[in-house]
């Protein structure tokens, strides 16, 4: 689904240097799951990020960017509700079928309550199938891009400037904004802390490892896509709802086009139940530390998983979903909600990375290289958000996406201190 769906949003700025925008971003997000690999030897928890930010900043800060995180993870889920909902039909039309106007409102429904489900019937299973249909995306994802490069030839100033429309690096760092957004979820096996066998080893080798082969997939595809549909034309490829399934059919038939537009479903099943487990585990693990209500912290006797979370992230992502479109049309909650998760994903990233110094301080194991990887990742990711503030031209859907975000950290704020005041 970020092949063919989120990646364009890096297009729709870096035009013939889309490939660019995906390497210089895969490069730092491989920086950073090697900060997260670090932190995931000294901390295993459910909360993940919000774990890792806690142990090193403290419970404050770790509330503040956790609730923060909640809100990253939540709206994830409402992104991809409407990924499906909104591009499904495009993608159906490129094939010949039409589908009616209301048609996402039972898509949004039917992935939520996959996603949910399989989350609420425990770990073992969700990964299970989130694994296994990962492999087949990227299988069918790289030799969709090999296919289309056999046939027309790889350009490497496609890695340059040299097609990006002034302000050519800001324009850039936009379309790095974008990509951050599809890779979003290679940090999610941080939550598994205390679930996994040896999670030392195994939480640090799969966040890696899950970044690396996404990685790989995402600047192979950027390549392929931007030489398929022509360097030149790329002001056109964000124009069109679904280019990759555009790109499909015209290289591969009529065949492909099919089976990309299957596993475009499959994705956005896939991603739920990703965001399901994670962001389940993290308002578990904030509910066990009493920063929020300590009912949400239950677990099911039998599928041993956090339910309680998972039906209020289930019933808090699909009313939101649900209300804002049909006041403001899926597509555009669509790109309001992409504005709110990657402010929250960003922020997230950041603070995160200050706070493993601490980590590592605390356990005598600070050096000049992780203050280095620390530095590099903090300035392109502040480089990101500059960019996007310099760049992006303000209008109401920014505004919104933006509104939530601020909004929701001042109701964190209120109620973190009303917390306090209750346990005083």
């Amino acid at each position: 689904m970020a092949s063919l769906v989120t990646l364009t949003g890096a297009a729709a700025y870096a035009y013939g240097s889309f490939p660019l925008a995906v390497a210089l971003a895969t490069f730092a997000v491989l920086l950073d799951a090697t900060r997260l690999s670090i932190t995931s030897r000294y901390v295993q928890s459910a909360g993940g990020i919000y774990a890792f930010i806690s142990e090193g900043l403290g419970k404050k800060v770790g509330f503040l960017i956790g609730w923060a995180y909640v809100l990253y993870a939540l709206t994830a889920l409402v992104f991809i509700y409407l990924s499906v909902g909104v591009f499904l039909p495009g993608a159906l039309q490129v094939l010949g079928v039409n589908t009616p106007s209301w048609i996402w409102a039972p898509i949004v429904v039917a992935v939520a309550l996959f996603g949910g489900v399989l989350s609420y019937l425990g770990i073992r299973p969700s990964l299970k199938f989130i694994l296994t249909m990962s492999i087949v995306e990227i299988l069918f994802i790289v030799g969709t891009s090999l296919l289309i490069l056999s046939r027309v030839p790889p350009d490497p100033k496609t890695f340059t400037l040299a097609y990006a429309p002034p302000p050519s690096a800001f324009n850039v760092g936009v379309g790095m904004a974008f990509v951050f957004l599809a890779f979003a979820g290679y940090e999610t096996a941080s939550v598994l802390g205390e679930e996994a066998v040896d999670p030392k080893n195994t939480i640090t080798k799969g966040v890696f490892t899950s970044a690396l082969l996404v990685g790989i997939t995402y600047v192979l595809a950027s390549e392929a896509f931007t030489v398929g549909w022509g360097v030149n034309d790329m002001s056109s490829f964000f124009t069109n709802l679904v280019p990759g399934i555009v790109l499909g059919v015209r290289y591969g038939g009529f065949i492909l086009g099919v089976i990309l537009t299957v596993l475009l479903i499959n994705s956005g099943l896939t991603d739920s139940v990703t965001f399901f487990n994670t962001v389940s585990r993290v308002v578990f693990a904030m509910a066990r530390d009493g920063v929020l209500d300590r009912r949400l912290e239950g677990v099911h006797d039998n599928n041993k998983t956090p339910h309680v979370a998972v039906v209020f992230a289930l019933l808090f992502s699909l009313i939101y979903t649900v209300v804002f479109s049909v006041f403001l049309s899926p597509a555009n909650v669509f790109l309001a909600v992409g504005i709110t998760t990657t402010f929250g994903f960003l922020v997230a990233i950041f603070t995160a990375n200050i706070s493993l110094l601490f980590i590592l301080r605390e356990h005598k194991a600070l050096n000049l290289w992780n203050i280095l990887l620390t530095a590099i990742i903090n300035a392109i990711v502040g480089f990101v958000i500059f960019a996007n503030i310099v760049t992006t031209s303000v209008n109401s859907y920014v505004l919104i996406g933006v509104a939530t975000f601020v909004v929701w950290m001042v109701i964190g704020a209120i109620y973190g201190a009303l917390r306090k005041e209750i346990r005083t």
